[in-house]
């Protein structure tokens, strides 16, 4: 064969084997898409709490606070560098200070705790499988974004954990309910329930207290025994109290408002003064002494709303935060290193 000869069939062979690989033919199939997206709802933490069997709820916006320059001194004393390490170093990398909003409900038996951060699922999956004391068993919820659950035993006390793609967590201490709400509203499944925040007990105290305020905190009615005969007994005749504590814009002031929703009527303004005389009573116990309530930077004062009695001042954050120290430092750092 001369060399011509052979160097053509050189490249026929060539070209045999790329059409027997499928090079230069047909093309293979294209990859089928994955799952389109499932969209959560998740801009509001507490709006995964649901209202059913609620004992008091707190809502927070970290991030919005640690980004007050005058007030990281007061922060720093309850929440040391160190303290807050430790807790990034157990809960997957979450830095507290990161934390957009965070939902904290008690119910008659659970916990539940719902945080909107930015976070690496993974971590913070193998963070809670490190604490957990039994088995734990992981519940695919959604693959786009990525859902799962995480339950198990952690020190005796059942928990369950569900992370949210990488934008939140929800954890559930003690017997499971609430947390299955909260995944419910998260993917838009309970159209006749409503969050805590929204139902009939809670609503028309969130709407005095306003959105603005970055540290909220809720309690229904009725309250009985020595909750109800708090506030000079106004607590009995009560529908639900909340509070908040806003930055007052100058050194470490705190606004702080307490209302109290109910069927005040024409007792109203009875009401208010009774209100009043309460909060000056707090503020010389030894327990206003503890937190710097009996030297305000302003002093309460008293004014009544539709079915609300609100009462506003502003306090010392500086005192305040001392006082937490020296009172609530142990359980604090306890609770940090969960």
């Amino acid at each position: 064969m001369t060399a011509p000869s052979r160097l053509g069939a050189r490249v026929v062979g060539i070209i045999a084997i790329a059409l027997a690989t499928g090079c230069g033919g047909k093309r293979p199939p294209p990859t089928p898409p994955g799952p389109p997206p499932v969209p959560l709802h998740l801009e509001r933490a507490c709006g995964l709490a649901p209202a059913a069997g609620l004992s008091w709820l707190v809502e927070l916006k970290p991030r919005a606070i640690a980004e007050i320059p005058d007030l990281i001194p007061a922060i720093a004393l309850v929440l040391p560098e160190e303290r807050l390490k430790t807790f990034a170093a157990a809960h997957g990398g979450v830095d507290l200070r990161q934390i957009q909003d965070l939902c904290v409900a008690r119910y008659k038996s659970a916990l539940l705790s719902v945080a909107r951060v930015p976070l690496d699922p993974e971590k913070v999956a193998a963070a809670f499988e490190s604490r957990a004391t039994s088995t734990v068993t992981r519940t695919f919820l959604a693959s786009n974004p990525r859902v799962v659950r995480l339950s198990a035993e952690v020190s005796a006390e059942p928990q369950q954990l569900v992370v949210f793609g990488r934008e939140s967590v929800a954890v559930e201490q003690g017997k499971a309910g609430p947390l299955r709400a909260a995944e419910a509203f998260a993917f838009g499944k309970l159209k006749k329930a409503v969050p805590a925040l929204e139902g009939a007990a809670l609503q028309r105290a969130s709407e005095v207290l306003g959105d603005a305020a970055p540290v909220r905190a809720f309690a229904p009615g009725p309250f009985e025994g020595e909750t109800g005969s708090g506030l000079g007994g106004l607590m009995r005749a009560a529908t639900a109290v909340g509070a908040s504590a806003r930055w007052s814009g100058s050194g470490s002031g705190i606004a702080v408002r307490v209302v109290l929703t109910g069927a005040w009527g024409d007792d109203a303004a009875a009401a208010a003064e009774r209100l009043g005389a309460a909060a000056h009573v707090l503020s010389d116990s030894a327990v206003g002494h503890l937190f710097g309530l009996h030297h305000p930077v302003q002093a309460p004062s008293v004014h009544v709303e539709p079915d609300a009695l609100v009462l506003d001042a502003i306090i010392d954050g500086a005192a305040l935060a001392r006082g937490i120290h020296d009172a609530v430092d142990a359980e604090v750092a306890d609770i940090m290193r969960r």
